[in-house]
Parts: structure tokens; C-alpha cells; sequence
């Protein structure tokens, strides 16, 4: 197979006008029609040819020698035979083009372009040719190998063999031969799997062979990595994963859908430096050069097929849209670097049409996941993304507050949620409240949980670009001030912010205790000579903690508490992280290993009604029983403002001090200065009695408590 290029100088005209040069591919303002024509000569014996055209916008007809080969939809790559049609000498081209008045393809939501944007090129193949090859892995159960599987369909008499052959630094890793109509699983061994810190490639060559002759080749870079995801989680090659990403754009400055190959490189290597691991390629595919750039430097990406607030019970939208989808999966589904596909971007969607989007992916591409990005109601989101089977939530949570998004997390919490769109007007020029919302993001990753839960997040939006139709404050002077650079890549305010935020999500960062804080007050430092008791742990926390968010939410806006992370600790040593909690239905029970005269008991607090913001002075809180080594016990009864406080130490804008009259000030501690501080008390107990202690249980009567332990301890 050999390609020829017809890019370069074209004759082109606007409507009826005379006709002038355009050097093609090139990206304009609409015009509406217009005509681009060429001549082109064939000096070959070959035996099929081809014409391709890698993208126009935003439809076509192509006609040669004066015969109509087809038409085109936007962005994506067509094919047409012109064996029978195409003449040694003085060929005809001309490309017909409609750039405003087409049903699918001009969009709102950034300035459109129209023209042939891409390449276009003339194939010379045998009788016989590879059509395409579909390269497929899989994890296997010996550790460090994994499988192939490599589909090939090709024109070819029913005796082809194929000769596939697998390399790594040119040193091949697996090669045999399969048959026309046969795949074949192999098994390689010793992978390097590739991912956004180490993305290996692997060189994949196909030769159609018949008669012993090789009759056409098809060569590729590929690479494995195995993206999947558990209930909160995507998981790359075994390890969680945080996507970490911006939403990109093709346009540069004002050069529309024509960058540069150099302009795409740099822009990738700028998005890769700043700390991310994904792009989400929008609102439609872009030239497939950026997918290798993405794959060799290390960065996921998404694609989708072009839609923005777009109707698709309009059934000429709803079928260009599943058509380009179709092209562009076939086209890129051998790029390791394309996570999964969005089927739509923002749209009024049907029930029909996501079902029907999901089930061309699926059908052309059966190893990655789907979704759509959305910015609909989370009850819709909910209802049709699992009809339609979608692997994974999508939002855009565009808001002042993290509110909405925090009501996002909490209800799609049965599969990962990801956030393809956040940021926008309300964090341009703000870099205070961007950084909030990221580590309010991480938050929702690190604890993940039913109450809330986040998988990844992708910026709106890298690089900014032309918009005339929705003015202030999101658009000045017609450009969408909303990017971390600005049209011809300078960062703007918030780019070093964003930079910084990325940080939060660094694997060693997420799984450090950098945001925790714990200062020890002077009765933790006279604490040496004392070991903990083994307790019989209740797992009621969760269930407390979730009481006290919900008694929080019905206050008013400034007394409304922010329980993020709650009154839990990180690696404090000898004290549980998470609490008991002392409950009615069972005795939490602290038990000594060893002879014991004197304990002391940390924590002291309570979630709710704690002294002073609730209930009154001396009221009893919960019981403690010390019982013995003969049998014998004591009781003590533990009351509000004596022995124990809240767990608070906030109370709407004003630190509180919460204090207890026998008890000591063990620590301060929290995740947030803003909006979580708490404390933690220490009671030390002498019993009257020259007997060993054997154990410790605390009970309660009443549900006006939730009495937090985080230790009882023995004094050596």
C-alpha cells in the first residue's frame, strides 16, 4: 500500500464567486458553500485506489471526473473507491462544502469553522488489502503476562494467512500466523504496562501474505494498560487512579481546527507538566495526530462525537452524531492513550438515543468503557445512565459553593462519578475558591463512601477560545475567559492554582496525612507511663456521624456545621482512629491485658448535646462499669460538663472552648481549619479498691448522646 498526498494548493471559490488558491487542509469562518477542486494524475499500476479525507467541517459530497463518490459528516475520516472512475492523466476533484446550513455539525458553544481541516490522500493498493486491524488485550491470570487478541479484516482470496508480529524496542515479543476469519489468543509475556508514568509502546506490524508474497502491511504503536473500576474507584493497572484532567479544545488562537503538529505537542507537554493525567479531547474528535502524541508522552484521553446542547430526539442530529461516533471508535480504538468514549456532551438525550449511542461503542469496541459527559438533574442522570448501562456517572457541577457537587457525590454513589466539567466563571480570576473546590474534591476521593464519593475531575477548560453568544460574565469581548490560558497560552490567574491543586491528588500525597492536624495539650504530655486496653469495637460511627450531618443540614446557613471528614484521627498512636461510640443496645468493653490499679479514658465527647452546646450541666451522659478480677464492679455515672464536652470546638464563625470540670484537655485535632476543629478530653480513674482491674464497659440510656471513646488506657 502507498499514499500519496493531495494537501497543498487547491482552487477555491464562495457560492457562484470567481475561483482563488487555498492551501488545503485550512479551517475558516463559515461561508456557507464553497467549492475546492484539484486535478491530480495517477502514475501507478496499481490494482485499487483509493481517495481519503481525514476530516472536513461540516459536510460534503466529493465528486471525481464528475461521477458523486459520497458525502461526509464533520471530523472524522471517509474512504472512497476510485478504481473504476480515476484516469492515468488530468483527474477532476472537487469537494463540495456546507459550513452553516447543515443539520449536524455547526454547534453552539464555541466559534465554528468550516473547510477540509485535515488530510487528504490518495491510496494505491494490491487487489488485495488489510481494511483494518483491531488490536485487543487482556489481563491474564499469570502474573506479568497478558493477552492478545488481534482482529484483521481485509480483502483477500479465502486462502490468506496474516503474519502478526508484536515488538518491543524493535526486538519482537510474539509473532505467528493466523488465517482469514480466524483471531487467535497469544499470550505475552513479561509486560510493561503503560500508563501516564510510564508509557511504554510496543510495535504491532500485520502482513497479508498469499502465495508467499507479501501483498499489503499495516504498522502501529500499542500498548497495554488495564483500566477498570470498583464501586467509587478507577483502577489503572491494579492501583486506583484519580483522573486528573482538563477539558481541551482544538482551536489555537484564531487557526480554528488546523493546529499544528508542533502546536498539539507543545500543548500536550504543557497540560502533562502541569500535573495532569488526562485531557478530555471536546466537544468532537480531533485530529488523530494528537492520540499519538497522547500516546507516546503518557496521557489519557476521552472522545466524544460533537454534540452540545443539542436535541437528539431530532433524528438528522441524533444520526450524524452516532455515524461520527461510529468512524472515530473505528479510527482510534487502537491508541492506548483513549480511556473511554463520552457519547454526548450537554444534551436534551432520549432514552433511545443512549442506549443506541452505547451499543456502537460497545459493538465496535467492547474493551473500554462508555459514558456521556452531562450536565443534567442527578435523578435523570441516575435513572438513564443505568438504563442505557453506562459504566460511569458524569456531572457538571458549576456552582459558587461545593454544594451541588457534594449532592451529586452523595446521590451517584453506586459507580464512579466523574466530574467532566467543573470550575467555569466562578473560579476565573479566583484562585482561592478553585484550590477550595480541589480539596474539597479530594476530600470525596480519599473517603470515598456511600455518603460521597469522587473518581475524577476534569477542569473547564485548558485553553480559552471564541464565543459571541453568551456575554458576560463567562465571555468578554467574544472570547470564553474561563481558561487556565488564555488563546495564545499564557496562563492566566488561576493557572498556578490549578497547578497547585493537582498536587492533592499525587498518589503519595492522597494516601499521606498532610491535611490532618493534631496539636496535644499539656495533659498528653504528662500521658508516658500508661498502655492501651483492647477494646471490643462497636462499628457504629458511620451510623453516628451520619445522625450529626443530618441534624446539621437543618440549621441555618452560618450555625450549619461543614462535616467533611468528622471527628476521626490519623495515625495518633495508641488511640483508634475511628471512635466507639457508645450506644444503648450493647456495652462497648475495653478489656486489661495485664494487672491494673488505675485507668485513664480518652475522648470524653460527644456528637451531640455535648456541654456547652446542649443539654444542661450535670445531666448524666453515660454509665462507666469497672469490674474486677474477683467479679466485684463499680459503677461510675459520667454527666455532661463534668466529665465530658462536645466534640466540637467551632461553633458558627467563633472558636468555642469547651471545657469539663474533672476532665482534662487532651488534644485539639481536625482536617479543616475553616470549618472542622475538635477536641478530645482525659479522665483518669482511681478506683477504692487494692483489687486488679479486669475490664471496662461504658453503656448508655438515652439517645441524646452520641459519646465518643477513642481509648482507655491502663496506668504500668
Amino acid at each position: 500500500m502507498k499514499t500519496v498526498t493531495l494537501n497543498g494548493e487547491w482552487l477555491y471559490r464562495i457560492g457562484g464567486a470567481a475561483q482563488t488558491s487555498i492551501t488545503v487542509p485550512f479551517s475558516r469562518l463559515p461561508v456557507g458553500h464553497s467549492e475546492c477542486t484539484r486535478s491530480f494524475d495517477v502514475a501507478s499500476s496499481a490494482k485499487r485506489i483509493f481517495l481519503k479525507f481525514d476530516g472536513v467541517t461540516y459536510y460534503a459530497k466529493v465528486f471525481l471526473n464528475g461521477i458523486e463518490l459520497g458525502e461526509m459528516l464533520p471530523y472524522c475520516e471517509y474512504k472512497f473507491e476510485i478504481t473504476s472512475i480515476a484516469r492515468p492523466l488530468g483527474n477532476e476533484l472537487r469537494v463540495e462544502l456546507e459550513d452553516i446550513d447543515c443539520a449536524f455539525g455547526p454547534s453552539e458553544g464555541w466559534e465554528n469553522f468550516g473547510g477540509i481541516i485535515r488530510d487528504v490522500s490518495m491510496i494505491l493498493c494490491e487487489e488485495h488489502y488489510i481494511k483494518d486491524v483491531f488490536f485487543k488485550t487482556y489481563q491474564s491470570n499469570v502474573s506479568g503476562s497478558a493477552d492478545i487478541e488481534v482482529e484483521i479484516s481485509a480483502d483477500a482470496s479465502p486462502n490468506a494467512a496474516f503474519n502478526v508480529t508484536l515488538s518491543k524496542n524493535e526486538t519482537s515479543v510474539c509473532s505467528y500466523i493466523q488465517t482469514r476469519g480466524e483471531t487467535k489468543r497469544m499470550t505475552v509475556q513479561n509486560v510493561s504496562l503503560w500508563s501516564p508514568d510510564d508509557p511504554t509502546l510496543y510495535s504491532l506490524s500485520v502482513e497479508l501474505i498469499e502465495d508467499g508474497k507479501t501483498k499489503d502491511s499495516y504498522n502501529c504503536e500499542v500498548g497495554f494498560r488495564f483500566l477498570t473500576h470498583d464501586r467509587h474507584k478507577f483502577i489503572l493497572n491494579g492501583e486506583p487512579l484519580f483522573l486528573k484532567g482538563v477539558c481541551k479544545h482544538e482551536m489555537v488562537g484564531d487557526s480554528g481546527h488546523c493546529p499544528s503538529v508542533e502546536q498539539m505537542e507543545k500543548d500536550m507537554r504543557m497540560i502533562k507538566d502541569m500535573g495532569c493525567n488526562f485531557v478530555r479531547l471536546v466537544h468532537y474528535p480531533h485530529s488523530k495526530k494528537i492520540l499519538e502524541i497522547a500516546d507516546r508522552i503518557g496521557l489519557m484521553v476521552s472522545e466524544e462525537p460533537g454534540l452540545w446542547w443539542s436535541d437528539t430526539a431530532n433524528k438528522e442530529i441524533a444520526e450524524g452524531s452516532k455515524e461520527v461516533l461510529r468512524r472515530t471508535i473505528l479510527r482510534d480504538r487502537n491508541h492506548v492513550s483513549v480511556a473511554f468514549w463520552l457519547c454526548f456532551n450537554e444534551c436534551r438525550f432520549t432514552e433511545r438515543f443512549l442506549i443506541e449511542s452505547a451499543e456502537i461503542c460497545r459493538k465496535n469496541d467492547p474493551t473500554r468503557m462508555v459514558s456521556g459527559a452531562n450536565c443534567m438533574s442527578n435523578e435523570e442522570t441516575l435513572l438513564y445512565y443505568n438504563k442505557c448501562g453506562f459504566d460511569f456517572y458524569t456531572m457538571h457541577p458549576y456552582s459558587d459553593t461545593f454544594a451541588r457537587a457534594q449532592a451529586s457525590a452523595a446521590i451517584l454513589c453506586d459507580k464512579p462519578l466523574l466530574f467532566t466539567e467543573w470550575g467555569g466563571y466562578h473560579v476565573y480570576d479566583n484562585p482561592h475558591l478553585l484550590l477550595d473546590f480541589m480539596e474539597n474534591m479530594r476530600g470525596l476521593y480519599i473517603n470515598a463512601s456511600e455518603n460521597g464519593a469522587l473518581a475524577g475531575a476534569f477542569f473547564w477548560f485548558f485553553a480559552e477560545l471564541n464565543d459571541f453568544n453568551r456575554g458576560r460574565p463567562a465571555c468578554i469581548d467574544g472570547v470564553l475567559r474561563e481558561g487556565l490560558v488564555n488563546k495564545y497560552r499564557k496562563p492566566t490567574p488561576i493557572f498556578n492554582a490549578f497547578c497547585q491543586g493537582l498536587k492533592l491528588f499525587d498518589k503519595k500525597y492522597a494516601e499521606s496525612t498532610d491535611l490532618f492536624w493534631y496539636e496535644r495539650a499539656e495533659a498528653f504530655d504528662e500521658f508516658t507511663d500508661y498502655s492501651p486496653l483492647a477494646a471490643l469495637k462497636q462499628d457504629r460511627f458511620a451510623e453516628a456521624l451520619e445522625r450529626t450531618r443530618k441534624e446539621e443540614a437543618g440549621k441555618g446557613t452560618m450555625r450549619k456545621r461543614n462535616i467533611v471528614h468528622g471527628p476521626v484521627l490519623t495515625d495518633v498512636p495508641h488511640l483508634f482512629d475511628v471512635p466507639c461510640v457508645v450506644t444503648r443496645d450493647k456495652a462497648t468493653v475495653f478489656e486489661c491485658g495485664s494487672a491494673a490499679r488505675e485507668i485513664s479514658v480518652v475522648g470524653l465527647t460527644s456528637l451531640t448535646n455535648g456541654y456547652p452546646l446542649g443539654n444542661r450541666y450535670g445531666e448524666e451522659v453515660c454509665k462507666m462499669k469497672i469490674v474486677y478480677e474477683s467479679g466485684s464492679s463499680r459503677s461510675f455515672s459520667l454527666k455532661n460538663g463534668i466529665h465530658f464536652t462536645t466534640v466540637f470546638a467551632l461553633n458558627g464563625s467563633s472558636r468555642i472552648d469547651p471545657l469539663a470540670e474533672e476532665a482534662k484537655r487532651f488534644a485539639l485535632f481536625g482536617y479543616e481549619k475553616n470549618f472542622e476543629i475538635y477536641v478530645m478530653n482525659r479522665l483518669d480513674i482511681k478506683p477504692d479498691s487494692a483489687e486488679n482491674i479486669l475490664r471496662v464497659e461504658f453503656t448508655s440510656d438515652s439517645d441524646r448522646y452520641l459519646p465518643l471513646i477513642y481509648g482507655v488506657f491502663a496506668k504500668k
